[in-house]
């Protein structure tokens, strides 16, 4: 994996935060513990898309869901 240096600045509350996090958690650096959070945040964005793509594609299948099959044939 490639590595980009990045300067954040952040309130103090969350450096604390930050740092106890990573004490508590054994992590190696403050890196790991925002690499953490990002992961979550990004794996929460694509769960969004997916839950509103399912919204679409559900209406969409409830067109075809009474096609004649019944309960038994499945």
């Amino acid at each position: 994996m490639t590595t980009k240096k990045m300067s954040v600045s952040i309130s103090s509350d969350l450096a604390v935060f930050i740092h106890n996090y990573k004490t508590s958690k054994d992590c190696k650096s403050v890196s790991q513990v925002i690499e953490a959070a990002l992961i979550l945040l990004r794996d929460q964005d694509l769960e969004n898309a997916y839950k509103e793509a399912d919204k679409e594609i559900e209406s969409e299948w409830e067109v075809v869901a009474g096609d004649g099959l019944k309960n038994e044939a499945w």
